[in-house]
């Protein structure tokens, strides 16, 4: 090894000599686990305790645009994968004060000690004529080699995944935009419009009001599938609520053939909820129930104590749901309604498990028809 290394940054700049890399790396080529890393559809590359690459497979050198795996042993990872900042100073990939930040860095360093870990890591790379940019997700794991620490690296690309996040909210923070200047025009010309105006009027209004309930549903959908939505709780009146939903809900039925009704045993039970979510998960269950009753029929309301001190609300309509129906309801994507479609009964499965700590269930035989009950906690 060297006698003297350059100044670092941030992590030390220390290197095996290259015979010491090529010797471990021929150690771990003829483990058995080699040929099953070699096929993982992930990138993976396993590192030393200086930070240096001692084996990778060939889905990590595509990604470094190396010609085999060869070429990236001994190099650290921002230096096979090209990272600008891996070649700002002497010591390489690490030893920059941008290292600081750099998630690969830091889940090798905390993997060394012993820890697993998941980082994200941002790089930004030029190639010959253009810059490029990496955004990736690391799962970093300790492993021994003898006496030696290593660490196994599963690298996955999810620049896609990132593109496609940003889409989605540039996409929602203009539909909006869009849709509260038609809402704000709506405002001002309707008091002004002679009284004969005044159903069409309202009957825009609720249009206006239906596209924004949809976009903030899906942008609700997407946040909770991605687990970033954070639930804020306070105290509900159960009977209330369905009050509420039921007027809300009636002007789904625009000629008024299907009619929605709290029953009258439903107590006033205090509880505490996501008034959002609820209220999401509620209206999907009697659109549901609209859809599938005929003219004439009553969708009905309830609640009732639940397990354990907590909270049960129901949506229940006389139309029976057939076997299969009733066998792949919450599979997300399966719908009766055609391709494209199946996220409502999947969507109220997952608000209410991830966002109210509760769950969603149903019951349907020709007795009783269709019901669907929400479960809260106490």
């Amino acid at each position: 090894m060297q006698d003297q290394y350059p100044t670092t940054e941030h992590l030390p700049a220390r290197r095996l000599p290259r015979e010491e890399i090529l010797s471990i790396a021929q150690e771990i080529s003829r483990s058995p686990a080699a040929w099953s890393l070699g096929v993982l559809p992930l990138a993976v590359a396993i590192v030393n305790d200086t930070r240096q690459i001692v084996y990778a497979n060939e889905r990590f050198a595509a990604l470094a645009n190396a010609p085999s795996s060869d070429e990236v042993l001994g190099k650290r990872p921002g230096e096979a994968l090209g990272c600008l900042h891996a070649f700002e100073r002497e010591g390489g990939c690490g030893t920059t004060r941008f290292c600081q930040y750099c998630g690969s860095a830091n889940a090798i360093v905390k993997s060394l000690g012993g820890e697993k870990t998941t980082q994200e890591c941002a790089i930004n790379r030029k190639n010959v004529t253009e810059l490029d940019a990496l955004n990736l997700q690391v799962w970093a794991c300790p492993m021994d080699h003898g006496e030696r620490r290593l660490v196994l690296n599963s690298i996955l690309d999810i620049a896609h995944e990132k593109n496609l996040r940003t889409f989605e909210r540039l996409f929602f923070h203009d539909i909006m935009n869009a849709v509260s200047g038609i809402r704000g025009i709506h405002e001002i010309i309707a008091p002004e419009l002679p009284e004969r105006f005044t159903p069409d009027m309202d009957l825009l209004r609720r249009a206006i009001e239906d596209i924004q309930n949809i976009i903030e549903t899906q942008k609700d959908f997407l946040s909770v599938e991605s687990q970033e939505y954070a639930p804020t709780f306070s105290s509900c009146d159960a009977r209330e609520v369905l009050s509420y939903l039921a007027a809300y809900c009636q002007s789904f039925t625009y000629d008024a053939s299907r009619t929605i009704a709290v029953d009258p045993a439903a107590p006033s039970l205090r509880f505490a909820t996501d008034a959002r979510i609820l209220q999401r998960v509620m209206v999907n269950m009697i659109k549901n129930a609209l859809e599938a009753s005929r003219p004439g029929e009553t969708v009905t309301l309830g609640c009732g104590p639940g397990k354990d001190g907590g909270v049960e609300l129901w949506v229940q309509n006389a139309a029976v749901l057939p076997r299969e129906t009733r066998l792949r309801l919450f599979e997300k994507g399966y719908s009766t309604k055609g391709s494209g479609r199946g996220f409502g009964t999947y969507s109220m499965r997952l608000f209410a498990r991830q966002c109210l700590g509760g769950d969603v269930d149903f019951e349907s035989a020709p007795e009783i028809g269709t019901r669907f009950v929400l479960s809260l906690p106490a």
